[in-house]
Parts: C-alpha cells; structure tokens; sequence
C-alpha cells in the first residue's frame, strides 16, 4: 500500500484520499470494477480519477489497477505457508472450511436465476459445446466433460497450449457454445478466445472470480465464483459446487432422453464388468 499511495504527499486532494480509502477498504473489489463503477460510488468524476493515477505515476487508471493487482499476488506457497502460520492444523482446517462456507453463500448471492437458467438451456440446444481449461482449472473442464458427456452432450475440449487454441476455436461457431474460466489474471488464451466469441455471436459461460466483468454482450453469461483475497489460499470448491449446480438444471430440461442414455452407460459397464470390474 505504501509503494503504491503516498498518503503524505502534500498534493493530495480530499478525492484523492478518497480513491485511496476506497482501494484500502476493497482491496479484492476496486481493481475489477471500470472507471465509472469507481467513481460513482465514492462521487468522483472520472477525470478526477485519472488525474490521481497519473499524480500517482501511472499513464492511465487502467495501468493502476494492475500495478495494485501485482502489488498483492503472491505465490501458491506463500498463501500456504501464511495459512499453516496462522493456526493449529485442525484450527486452520477448520477454518478453511468455514471459509469456503462463506464463499458457497457469497457466490449463490451473485447468481442471476435468468441468466444461469438460459446458460443451462444453451448447453442442452447448441451444436456442440467446448470447454477451455489452463492450469488449475483443467480440473473444472474435467468434471464438466464426464458430467455432460454422460447425458449424450457433445463436448470437447480446447487445446490448452498457446496458438494451438486456433485449431480448433477455427471451427467454433454461433451454432455452439463455450464456457471459459478466468481466475486471478484472465489468462491471455481467454481473452483471445472471449473477443473471438463476441466477434461471432457465440454464446458463452465466463466463470470468475471478478465479481465485476465490464461486457455487456448478450451472449456472455458471466457467473461470479467468490474465492476469497488474493493472498489467501485459493479451492475450488465453490467452483465445484456452480459446475454441479449447472449439471442439475441440466438435467432437468430433458430428463427422459438424459436418462435413457444413463442407462445405456449402466448396461454397457454391465455387459463387460468381467473383462472390467466396475
């Protein structure tokens, strides 16, 4: 905070402060909301706003939102090791737990019921859906490929390695749908894959941990997934749990046809359990 905000420059105006009492007081919040989200809630102007950023040294405000996002990443074993510092190991897995209690509710208090009811109807009535998973989230387009693929959905995955990407988003269109994760920093394969996906009306699932994502497309569905302060150890539980959310209701817009091919899953582990145990 200090390398950042001088608090004791004497060129500060009473905004100023402000902004600075803002970004100290919402520290995970203020770097993902845009200019106007800024300046409406702590009644600024905007270019109050970018006159501090450049006070402060920046160009833009653009370029200090992520000078403060930098300022507070640390590394996965720095958010362990302050973590196992903290407590007892049943007193810190405890309260892990209760953490992620805390994020389940914050997330079910951002889900818009429109929007994660017409994303459920997309996967059931597009072509085809793709899936683009970097990272720890691979895990998540994991879990999404053996749910759906168990109902019949046509599903794959994206190549996950830089340009390969183009191999197969080449062939994406308006008739499919994507769904996409963006934790932390919005990997740039995202946001490469995000613009081609508004350029060609395709329909889209964004999961993040921005609870602010400025589009206003009508075919993004954005669905915020609350995972705590950047220098706190990060799960995915609340992940998880939207994901299985999204299989349900699924499952629930076409349950005979998604039942029938449940059972011809049951009856083919049946036919060959001798040659492979279940």
């Amino acid at each position: 905070m200090a390398e950042l905000f001088d608090t004791s420059n004497p060129l500060l105006t009473a905004s100023d402060h402000k902004i600075i009492a803002f970004f100290t007081n919402h520290p995970q919040l203020a770097p993902f909301l845009s200019i106007s989200e800024v300046t409406e809630t702590i009644g600024i102007s905007n270019a109050t706003l970018t006159r501090f950023a450049k006070k402060t040294g920046f160009a833009n405000y653009k370029e200090l939102k992520q000078a403060w996002l930098t300022q507070q990443r640390i590394s996965p074993s720095e958010k362990l090791e302050k973590r196992r510092q903290e407590a007892s190991p049943f007193e810190s897995a405890n309260a892990l737990i209760q953490r992620e209690i805390q994020h389940l509710n914050e997330t079910a208090a951002h889900l818009q019921g429109e929007s994660f009811q017409q994303a459920a109807r997309a996967i059931t009535q597009k072509k085809q859906v793709f899936v683009f998973s970097k990272g720890a989230t691979k895990a998540l387009g994991d879990l999404l490929y053996f749910r759906l693929n168990r109902f019949g959905i046509a599903i794959q995955h994206l190549y996950s390695n830089g340009s390969e990407i183009f191999e197969t988003l080449a062939h994406i269109t308006n008739q499919d749908v994507l769904i996409l994760f963006g934790f932390g920093k919005i990997p740039k394969e995202t946001r490469v894959i995000l613009a081609y996906a508004k350029e060609h009306h395709i329909t889209t699932l964004l999961f993040s941990d921005q609870l602010y994502y400025e589009s206003h497309e009508p075919t993004l569905h954005h669905f915020y997934v609350s995972r705590g302060l950047p220098d706190t150890y990060h799960s995915l539980t609340t992940a998880i749990a939207l994901i299985d959310a999204f299989i349900v209701e699924v499952s629930h817009l076409a349950p005979e046809a998604y039942q029938e091919k449940l059972q011809q899953l049951h009856t083919l582990k049946e036919q060959y359990k001798k040659e492979i145990p279940r």
